[in-house]
């Protein structure tokens, strides 16, 4: 995978902050070692949970050497959201204070290894460090590929006190790994599906000293390019806050002051709004209510709209068990009512829909069948070469591909009615396996490539019937991993992808958070597919021998044999 690096100033080999922080700290600090957390203090907690953890910062010693500034420098910018950068600023030249934009990225780099800091000439100190994970302005957290390293140079000059002081940087901080986890917050922001029937989450990272403030005002703005097409927002255009921030009081309580624009929103859009923004909030740690005013005016008190978020499986996952479909309760394989006999079709990989009336299956390698019932045979949908396993989204499409390269992503409904679906970014990939969130607005794909094998979430765009028509630009998700080969939801924001990362000989489940970091579950020998409902205990994993093991806590347990992987609707 190719890194993409941050664009050169005139006259500045721009670091890209990361390879920074402890880079310079490692070579810099010669004789002290590599400080790679700095100072620690503890701050004031406005609310009832532990007050944040904050980072000191401290201005350039007298008669600093350039790696010494370096070093200081990327220290007082970890520490920059407690003083809104102002100790960070000291170490730079006039010019580089008024340009440099701390906001535009946060690099966070990892703590384990050794940096390479040199010095090329007496006023540049280049770095380069491994690469965890890019925030972006936005919030949006990008994961690093394995291996991945920032690098770059920065420029120094004396001031006309003959103190070296930093001239051309790039843009944001560095922050390591142990240190990021400690002062940012992720939290997902609440957009609507098209319907207006779902809520659906975009996952942000914020400043732990002002995540309800980041978060109002990214909910003000509305959701990113990423998913713009396939979701709505309540909040008129032009909404934001009109004081510095949201404040919340001794008691819990959110107080949000927003312009003028809401006042022309009717009833049912004041509805959408305040479900949008109280989901949002009270996810966050400390917020137990939400006061809502305009202009200095508390809007008048409405109720929330019934939008499902993040909604459990209302039913049995279902699998294939020799010539019968099953459904799988704790260890229990039962005949699903009213199914027919899966006798000479070769029957696997089982879908269905949320309320479960809708079962489809691959017959062999080469169809996507309805799953025959008592009084009907299989009625076959699609015809394809290599088949992925099905996905069924809650509007009734039934979503699936031919794993070769170039082949279009398909979706058809349950009467074979097709839908065609442009996905310009898959042109020249070959994809693995699709599983639509129960939201509706996301899809993620395991596709392989020139550049391996990606694990991407696309927005799904429909026409105004829900029938899908697009899937726009991905986010990449999962980068650590080396290759994958099947994917499942296990929340709304977290999938489960059956793959491997370096130095692994064999696949194993992995839990990819969106806008988090890869973890990697316990290996299971032989593992072939996954299922999930919701949450890590719902993840269930097939064998080569045909056995099913649930996770439980840190381990693997067999649940039954002779049975395929279980499929929750989805």
């Amino acid at each position: 995978m190719t890194l993409a690096r941050s664009p050169r100033r005139p006259r500045s080999r721009a670091v890209v902050l990361t390879v920074a922080l402890v880079a310079v700290m490692g070579v810099l600090a010669a004789c002290d070692g590599i400080p790679t957390a700095g100072p620690v203090g503890t701050g004031d907690g406005a609310v009832s949970e532990p007050g944040p953890v904050v980072l000191l910062a401290y201005g350039p010693p007298a008669d600093a050497n350039p790696q010494e500034i370096v070093r200081g420098f990327l220290q007082a910018g970890a520490a920059g959201n407690t003083d809104n950068f102002a100790v960070a600023r000291e170490y730079l030249t006039g010019s580089a204070q008024s340009t440099w934009d701390p906001q535009q990225q946060v690099v966070v780099y990892s703590a384990k290894g050794t940096p390479q800091v040199t010095s090329p000439t007496e006023s540049e100190v280049s770095l380069t460090y491994p690469w965890e994970a890019t925030v972006d302005a936005n919030g949006q957290y990008t994961e690093a590929a394995p291996g991945a390293k920032w690098e770059g140079t920065f420029d120094l000059q004396k001031d006309p006190n003959g103190q070296w002081r930093i001239s051309a940087l790039p843009d944001g901080v560095l922050v390591s790994d142990p240190n990021f986890v400690s002062v940012y917050r992720s939290t997902p922001i609440y957009f609507l599906s098209k319907d207006h029937t779902f809520l659906v989450p975009e996952i942000r990272w914020f400043p732990v000293r002002n995540a309800v403030t980041g978060a109002v005002n990214a909910l003000l703005a509305g959701p990113s390019q990423f998913l713009r097409d396939a979701v709505d927002t309540a909040f008129p255009d032009g909404v934001t806050q009109t004081v510095n921030g949201v404040t919340v009081d001794n008691n819990g309580t959110a107080l949000v002051d927003v312009s003028g624009p809401v006042l022309s929103a009717d009833a049912d859009q004041r509805r959408l709004m305040r479900t949008q923004l109280d989901v949002t909030l009270m996810r966050l740690p400390g917020v137990r209510s939400i006061q809502l005013s305009v202009a200095g005016v508390p809007m008048q008190s409405v109720t929330e709209a019934n939008l499902a978020v993040d909604p459990a499986p209302g039913v049995l996952p279902v699998a294939v068990q020799g010539d019968q479909l099953v459904t799988l309760n704790g260890t229990q394989a039962a005949p699903v009512p009213g199914a027919g006999s899966l006798a000479g079709l070769g029957a696997r990989s089982p879908a269905q829909s949320d309320d479960g009336k809708l079962v489809v299956l691959l017959a062999g390698p080469n169809r996507l069948v309805l799953a025959p019932t008592a009084e009907k045979a299989a009625v076959t949908l699609l015809t394809g070469i290599h088949l992925l396993a099905p996905s069924v989204d809650r509007f009734g499409w039934i979503w699936t591909g031919s794993s070769t390269v170039g082949s279009p992503v398909q979706a058809v409904e349950a009467d074979g009615t097709p839908a065609t679906i442009s996905a310009d970014w898959l042109a020249s990939r070959t994809v693995e396996s699709i599983r639509v969130s129960h939201d509706g607005a996301r899809i993620a794909v395991v596709s392989d490539g020139q550049d391996g094998v990606a694990v991407d979430l696309a927005a799904v765009v429909r026409d105004g019937s829900g029938r899908p028509v697009r899937l726009d630009a991905p986010l990449r998700v999962g980068a650590s991993l080396t290759d994958a080969s099947a994917v499942v939801w296990v929340d709304e924001q977290t999938l489960a992808v059956l793959g491997r990362v370096t130095g692994s000989t064999s696949s194993t489940a992995a839990i990819v958070p969106i806008g988090d970091r890869t973890r990697m579950l316990p290996v299971l020998d032989g593992v072939l597919a996954l299922g999930a409902g919701k949450g890590e205990r719902s993840i269930y994993a097939g064998t080569s021998d045909g056995s099913v093991y649930s996770l439980q806590g840190l381990s693997w347990r067999k649940v039954v044999d002779g049975i395929s992987t279980p499929a929750y609707p989805g």
